[in-house]
């Protein structure tokens, strides 16, 4: 079975697009959120697809410490 999610980086934000859903959520520690249609398009289109670990890297997600 394949990965069901990619990841992006636009804007020196980091994404997590579910490919089955087809919806992008923004990564991040201060916010993680949904993302407008427009803004969507925006970065599947200008996008740069990354590995998980370099998403995680942006958006600071690998900083955080399991409780």
């Amino acid at each position: 079975m394949q990965n069901p999610f990619k990841f992006y980086i636009y804007e020196e934000e980091a994404y997590i697009y579910d490919t089955n859903q087809k919806l992008i959520f923004k990564m991040g520690v201060k916010e993680s959120a949904d993302v407008q249609d427009e803004v969507q398009a925006l970065i599947l289109e200008n996008g740069e697809e990354v590995d998980k670990d370099k998403a995680w890297e942006i958006s600071g997600l690998d900083k955080l410490q399991p409780a």
